[in-house]
């Protein structure tokens, strides 16, 4: 790529003005890898592009980015481990009463659009992929559009990272959507808008800085290192060794040679006689060297540590996505920090997102907000949930009739009733799980 600097008028030899009257340096031809090289020459020598939209450099950055999610098995399997656990998480809507007092609302309009945000999609489905968005490019938008097609009158739409940009001032804040489409040119949206969009830091703009541009020299070596152990046994080399021919054997005729060539390369090819034992002649020997060692080439190790890297750059735990060995305990413990310390950033602005923009559009004036619950994501295993139920209350908590239901069994007349244990009353024993005390005061808890 090529581009000549417009010169407006000389002011001495090897000078020039551009639109702005700012004398810049005038050279002949520079010469630019790409669009972010041409955008950074512009940025230094304080030329300004008459209504420049969008920096060049953050298309190229875009398509980096998706090349990188199709080619990188190590950003995709943190990516959408991440994606996976945020979509599911169920949203809930409450109505502040008072300061003590909440109400979950199920019949508004909010809460029918956070259970189906779409027509002809799950939520869950779209979900993912704004979050993918979000994780690869570190910046999403969707649309809210009015329909026909869900209980709530509205529904999200996603707009894909390639076909949005976030304008901002001089101040890096946001003050306009740059819409791009495939149907018609480009609109630029005047914020407010029926939109919801976040993005992250970017030393200039707001259009975020995708996790990708940090990651690129630890995928380039990885990306290496699969395209150099490819051509090693694209090259059939099995045996580390060559083979030695004694100086005083007959020369070799062309004739000979090209046979004995052909005859080997079937063993160590990819032919019918591959991983056979070729036949010597002439007194060669077949002898080791250390040049090559196919143990080399297993790239398990390597890939481990770019899952790693890839893993603590999101801030992910790297036993969770199997970059790292552990133990049942502290993949145990990774799992309960995973929606607190690991996740819950995550939850927590994309939260905050809905309730500064989404809230706004469909519920103006009132006390609503939406709360993710996380509960559902933290619940223990049946054991765990019912030793804590049954301490919490300090009672049986389920009938024998619902106990029965869950092991399939039919139902008997007389276990409709909640049967609690002549140990267990108001102001005795916390739970049936406990033992009496053996200083225990009459009435307090036991048959006196």
């Amino acid at each position: 790529m090529r581009w000549w600097p417009r010169r407006r008028k000389s002011t001495g030899p090897g000078e020039a003005i551009d639109q702005d009257g700012v004398p810049v340096l005038a050279k002949a031809a520079e010469s630019f890898q790409d669009l972010s090289q041409l955008g950074t020459y512009l940025a230094a020598n304080g030329i300004r592009v008459v209504d420049p939209g969008v920096p060049l450099a953050n298309y190229a950055s875009t398509a980096a980015a998706a090349r990188v999610w199709e080619t990188q098995p190590s950003v995709r399997k943190v990516v959408d481990y991440i994606a996976r656990q945020l979509c599911t998480i169920p949203w809930h809507v409450y109505e502040r009463v008072s300061d003590t007092d909440r109400r979950r609302v199920t019949d508004h309009a909010l809460a029918q659009l956070l259970s189906q945000p779409a027509p002809h999609r799950s939520g869950a489905r779209l979900w993912h992929s704004t979050l993918v968005d979000w994780l690869i490019y570190d910046r999403w938008c969707m649309h809210v559009l009015p329909s026909a097609d869900t209980a709530a009158g509205f529904e999200l739409r996603r707009k894909p990272a390639r076909r949005f940009h976030v304008l901002a001032d001089d101040d890096d804040e946001p003050e306009a959507l740059h819409l791009i489409s495939s149907r018609g040119p480009a609109q630029v949206v005047p914020l407010p808008a029926p939109y919801l969009f976040d993005h992250g830091y970017a030393t200039v703009g707001a259009d975020g800085t995708s996790p990708m541009d940090t990651l690129r020299q630890v995928l380039a070596e990885q990306a290496e290192a699969v395209e150099w152990r490819r051509s090693v046994w694209k090259n059939g080399a099995r045996v580390p060794a060559v083979i030695e021919r004694p100086s005083e054997a007959p020369a070799w005729s062309p004739e000979a040679k090209g046979r004995f060539t052909a005859a080997f390369s079937a063993f160590i090819g990819r032919a019918g006689q591959a991983g056979g034992t070729p036949i010597l002649e002439d007194g060669m020997k077949l002898v080791t060297v250390n040049a090559f060692n196919p143990r080399e080439t297993q790239d398990i190790e390597g890939r481990k540590l770019t899952d790693a890297e890839v893993a603590s750059a999101y801030h992910i735990a790297p036993e969770l996505v199997g970059a790292r060995e552990g133990t049942f305990s502290n993949i145990d413990a990774f799992r309960q920090m995973l929606f607190t310390i690991s996740l819950g950033p995550y939850v927590t602005q994309w939260q905050d997102v809905l309730n500064s923009m989404l809230v706004p559009l469909l519920a103006p004036g009132s006390n609503l907000y939406v709360e993710a619950n996380l509960e559902a994501k933290l619940r223990g295993s049946f054991t765990e949930q019912a030793a804590l139920l049954q301490t919490a209350v300090g009672a049986p908590y389920m009938l024998r009739s619902e106990a029965r239901a869950v092991q399939n069994l039919p139902h008997v007349e007389g276990t409709d009733e909640l049967v609690t244990p002549l140990n267990v009353v108001v102001g005795g024993l916390a739970s049936p799980r406990d033992t009496a005390p053996d200083a225990l005061p009459k009435g307090r808890g036991r048959l006196a």
